[in-house]
């Protein structure tokens, strides 16, 4: 099996750079290329298209918070309300905050190959994502 890398690295940190430069470009073909890209880092894409592509924020915020949703188990309907004003404010840095915080108690799906370091609890023994 052959592996596709290019001279500047794997896919993962590639997108990483992408994010801290705002290139939307190397972002959209970094993320078709991962398949599937965390939560936590799908709010940095989400910072990105906030700063540079007002038509898609709104779109894109609503499947961010779609995805908040389905992978964090535990979150209830203040939190939810609360990430949705978060991301009605953004890009504000409290809201960033908030947002982050709720990103790092998402579990990836069952059935999905990680692209994004996995997190703290998605390690845990027992824990599964959404099927």
């Amino acid at each position: 099996m052959c592996s596709y890398m290019t001279s500047d690295g794997s896919s993962y940190p590639r997108l990483m750079r992408a994010i801290q430069t705002g290139n939307l470009a190397i972002i959209e073909a970094t993320a078709a290329e991962l398949g599937w890209v965390a939560l936590r880092d799908a709010l940095g894409i989400l910072l990105v298209i906030e700063a540079k592509d007002d038509e898609r924020f709104e779109r894109s915020a609503v499947r961010w918070a779609g995805r908040l949703a389905l992978e964090v188990p535990d979150l209830d309907l203040a939190e939810l309300a609360g990430a949705l004003e978060s991301l009605h404010v953004l890009p504000d840095e409290h809201a960033q905050r908030t947002l982050l915080a709720l990103a790092e108690r998402a579990v990836r799906p069952a059935g999905l190959r990680s692209a994004s370091p996995p997190n703290r609890r998605s390690q845990r023994p027992g824990r599964r994502g959404l099927s």
